[in-house]
């Protein structure tokens, strides 16, 4: 099993939207996909529970960074959420298990101080040292307009840590998180821009997924899959499973396409007239 683990000490960095979207980009491709939730605040069984019944299959986990665990058997990747603040045993008991961490890191110098403390940490992990676990920063929700991504780019370079890019501030993330989906849910027609930034992003971490094939091939990106998800009539209830476990796209938690007011039944009809 191939795990990928979001790391940020640093509140509002993105962690969970960068999580989700990997998750569904690995879901499109047909791959066995949990997505773990190491947070209290559980944000990945919110984004679960208003996820299209239609959308490709992703279960959830809730773990504890305290008493880290593994999630059922024959999960191909595991995608970890985790908390911000992580440090010390916690810190350490995620990069045991993790083959890959990504550290989003905003534009303020605020978010590059976390980071950097973060990352002195995280080097001197003999897993880290020996290469077993790679790690590597990209930008986070930065303005095209300004130099942020350099500046994050220079400050990497400066402490010894690989970068891998940077995804921009935009309201598509905000509308897919929304609805229970990524861009990756979407038309590749009104989501290019954002999709070129993931390419460098995934071009990195490609060889972990690869191994979580069991297989030394890179696998073959699958734009062309994502397409836009069909609406159909359905109830829908916002309530949240009733204690922490596997969750993935519960008929019960319905679709979107009959919420009051959501922006799946305002936004997205509009990219399937597009998509035709």
């Amino acid at each position: 099993m191939a795990t990928i683990a979001i790391v940020s000490r640093k509140g509002g960095s993105g962690k969970s939207t960068l999580a989700t979207s990997l998750a569904s980009y690995l879901a499109r491709r047909n791959d066995s996909v949990t997505l773990g939730d190491l947070d209290h605040q559980q944000s990945m069984r919110v984004w679960l529970s208003r996820r299209p019944s239609a959308a490709p299959r992703i279960v959830g986990w809730v773990g504890d960074s305290g008493g880290l665990t593994r999630p059922l058997i024959g999960t191909q990747h595991l995608v970890l959420d985790t908390p911000g603040g992580l440090h010390g045993l916690g810190l350490a008991k995620v990069v045991m298990v993790a083959d890959a961490i990504l550290l989003p890191v905003a534009g303020s110098v605020f978010d590059r101080e976390s980071a950097s403390d973060c990352w002195n940490e995280l080097r001197t992990h003999p897993r880290i040292v020996s290469g077993r676990c790679r790690v590597a920063a990209l930008g986070m929700r930065l303005d095209g307009r300004t130099g942020a991504s350099e500046i994050i780019e220079d400050w990497a370079a400066s402490v010894g840590l690989p970068y891998v890019g940077a995804l921009r501030a935009a309201q598509v993330y905000v509308r897919a998180v929304e609805n229970g989906i990524s861009i990756f849910d979407m038309p590749e027609a009104v989501t290019q821009v954002d999709r070129s930034q993931w390419l460098p992003i995934l071009d990195w971490i490609e060889p972990v997924f690869s191994e979580g094939r069991g297989t030394d091939a890179p696998a073959k990106r699958t734009w062309a899959a994502a397409r836009v998800i069909p609406l159909r009539p359905a109830s829908h209830t916002s309530a949240l499973p009733a204690a922490p476990g596997p969750t993935s796209n519960p008929d019960a938690m319905g679709d979107l396409g009959t919420r009051s007011g959501s922006l799946w039944s305002r936004w997205l009809p509009a990219f399937l007239k597009r998509s035709r």
